[in-house]
């Protein structure tokens, strides 16, 4: 038995109250007497009796020491808690927002809501029929009058975490309508409560309550043990004016109570560049400045350490709207293709020969471009260069010099033939002219664009997926360079080589759609990541075509969008961070909703976290029925005059 109030003990001292007065009270024997003369001995007896005389047993003392006693029990409100029968119907709903993936004692949040779904229908719900309700962007019924537990579980299952933006009010809405019309059913919302959106208002004819986890209860009270969570709020990159490098800016905050110490990785690409440690006190926010960063397709932020929540402590960052290409450039160089390569915004690093005849790779840059001006792949024959060659575009130039191994055939002055392409468009090629060209056999995937009679001067093809360009002349044996449509001819093959590196598509929020432009020849497109256990998935069609508007995946992360053309080849490759919401790194800020329950005529707001499983059964009635009882009785003994 338990009490609703103590403050009814001030009334228990009634009961001494009630003694003293017994005790002071004069007693009296009930006597017959034959004459009036014996009144006079009853006085004088009265008189001599005196007070604080012992106890002695009476009834009616026992009935008044009984009603104070049952008085001050009334005044506690006693009551039983106890179990209550579980209604023929149960519908769940259950939160599968990014928040319920906050590490428990238990695993997550998400998970110790699964097992507390089963736990109740196994224990305390068998034999009923079950409904699940997901909250996610749009609510998801998974499961609707099964009585199989095993179906049940199954759906479960089946609920995987959503990063996106929870539609609360449009999932409890849901609940609320589909059971309306219903008389012997039962809603548990299984949630943190920590809801972006307001629920207040939102009516249910059954009853309705509120399940979080992590939450023990004393006494009737909640104790909560809160987690902490240092999460990256902002994360940018940007080109100093003028200077070839780069600055970050990252913002971190302690979404806690208690201070916590974290380190901070910077990652150009997959190097790190920069760790740092910070010391954060509850709710409290710190910026982080990074100078002089080289260069880097994308930069990465890592948090590490135990951490309550995981999705929002890695941040990616894109170089911002540069729109130049890195290309590194072997061999001896040329002036007028390096002015022309400006011209197309390339920026030029220089592999210059070493002692040995070779040429070293570029360290601590990863190009976007390899252009071979006149060297042997001899020269370029270290595992670095071969993994560099077969997985970027690679422009190669003949040498000029003699080789057995590359026999060239002279070139007559002739008119050229111009296959239709993107690199020879606006491209005529008059009064040019080839004094030496290298022969060779074409390799299955490459196709001539220009060809001098029957010599080919400009090979271009796709290597799995790589476009490779190869000119079989040399620039000093031909006046190409020369000419003024040179430029152009850079520019087209700049473009051609490096089109698959069409920039980045920025920052989406999972879930959320948003409108692509898309490559004029891609008819196919997939999302590509890394991260392990994610596979590819096939971006979203309009019937028979590429749709413009595309879903965000649906876990955080670093994604390639990449496009293909009829032939399979891809013709574009843009990168995407996807994050989760970053209203629910708060996983402490716990929303006080109240949802109202009215089952007919009469209204009752249902706090959260009561549990409509645990029933009360107040003793206040019963008391009163029994005080009722002694009223009787004692009015009963007063009646017959009996006072011994």
């Amino acid at each position: 038995m338990q009490f609703a109030s103590l403050s009814g003990l001030w009334f228990s001292l009634s009961i001494p109250f009630i003694l003293v007065l017994y005790l002071l009270k004069r007693r009296y024997i009930d006597t017959e007497v034959s004459s009036h003369m014996l009144w006079r001995r009853v006085l004088r007896e009265q008189e001599a009796n005196r007070p604080w005389q012992r106890l002695s047993r009476q009834l009616l003392l026992l009935l008044q020491l009984l009603a104070a006693s049952l008085l001050v029990l009334a005044l506690m409100q006693p009551f039983i808690r106890g179990q209550q029968t579980a209604k023929s119907h149960i519908f769940f709903v259950l939160d599968a927002s990014a928040s319920m993936q906050t590490s428990t004692d238990h695993g997550t949040r998400l998970e110790e809501a699964k097992q507390g779904i089963l736990t109740y229908a196994r224990e305390e719900a068998q034999n009923r029929s079950y409904s699940l309700l997901v909250m996610k962007d749009q609510p998801e019924l998974l499961l609707q009058r099964e009585s199989n537990l095993s179906s049940l579980q199954a759906a479960l299952n089946k609920v995987a975490p959503f990063y996106g933006k929870t539609n609360v009010q449009e999932a409890l809405s849901l609940a609320s309508a589909l059971t309306r019309e219903e008389f012997d059913w039962e809603v548990r919302i299984y949630t943190d409560s920590q809801w972006v959106d307001n629920a207040e208002g939102i009516t249910f004819s059954i009853p309705v309550s509120i399940q979080e986890p992590e939450i023990q209860r004393r006494a009737g009270d909640e104790v909560t043990k809160q987690p902490v969570n240092v999460a990256i709020t902002q994360f940018g990159v940007k080109e100093v004016q003028d200077a070839a490098e780069f600055k970050a800016v990252a913002v971190l905050k302690n979404w806690g109570a208690t201070s916590v110490s974290v380190k901070a990785v910077l990652y150009a690409d997959s190097q790190a560049v920069r760790t740092d440690s910070l010391n954060l006190k509850g709710g409290e926010q710190k910026s982080i400045y990074v100078d002089k960063l080289a260069r880097a397709d994308v930069y990465k932020l890592q948090l590490e350490g135990k951490d309550g929540l995981e999705a929002d402590n890695t941040a990616y960052a894109f170089p911002e709207g540069t729109g130049r290409v890195q290309a590194a450039y072997v061999g001896e160089g040329n002036l007028f293709l390096e002015k022309a390569l400006t011209l197309a915004k390339t920026d030029i690093l220089h592999v210059q020969k070493s002692n040995d005849g070779t040429y070293p790779p570029p360290l601590g840059l990863t190009p976007d471009l390899i252009i071979v001006d006149g060297v042997t792949e001899s020269a370029l024959k270290s595992d670095v260069w071969q993994r560099l060659l077969s997985s970027k575009p690679v422009w190669r130039f003949a040498s000029a010099a003699k080789s057995d191994l590359e026999p060239k055939q002279a070139i007559s002055a002739s008119s050229f033939s111009i296959m239709d392409h993107p690199i020879s468009r606006y491209i005529r090629l008059q009064d040019v002219n080839v004094a030496m060209a290298q022969t060779r056999p074409l390799k299955p995937w490459e196709k001539v664009i220009i060809s001098s009679t029957s010599v080919p001067l400009v090979l271009a093809g796709t290597e799995e997926g790589i476009p490779n360009l190869t000119f079989t002349f040399s620039l000093e044996q031909s006046d190409l360079a020369l000419r003024s449509e040179f430029p152009i001819l850079v520019q087209n093959a700049v473009s051609w080589l490096t089109q698959h590196h069409g920039g980045n598509l920025g920052r989406m929020t999972a879930g959320d759609r948003k409108e692509i432009v898309l490559h004029p020849e891609a008819t196919k497109a997939i999302w590509k990541t890394t991260m392990e256990g994610v596979k590819e998935e096939e971006a979203e069609r309009n019937g028979d075509t590429l749709s413009s508007m595309q879903t965000a995946p649906k876990l955080p992360g670093l994604y390639e969008f990449v496009e293909y053309n009829t032939g399979g080849q891809i013709v574009q490759t843009r990168l995407l961070e996807v994050v989760m919401d970053a209203r629910e790194s708060n996983v402490n800020g716990k929303i006080e909703n109240k949802l109202v329950f009215k089952p007919g005529e009469v209204d009752a707001d249902v706090d959260r976290g009561k549990d409509i499983s645990l029933g009360k059964t107040m003793l206040i009635p019963w008391l009163i029925v029994i005080l009722l009882m002694l009223l009787v009785l004692e009015w009963e003994v007063y009646r017959r005059g009996h006072s011994v």
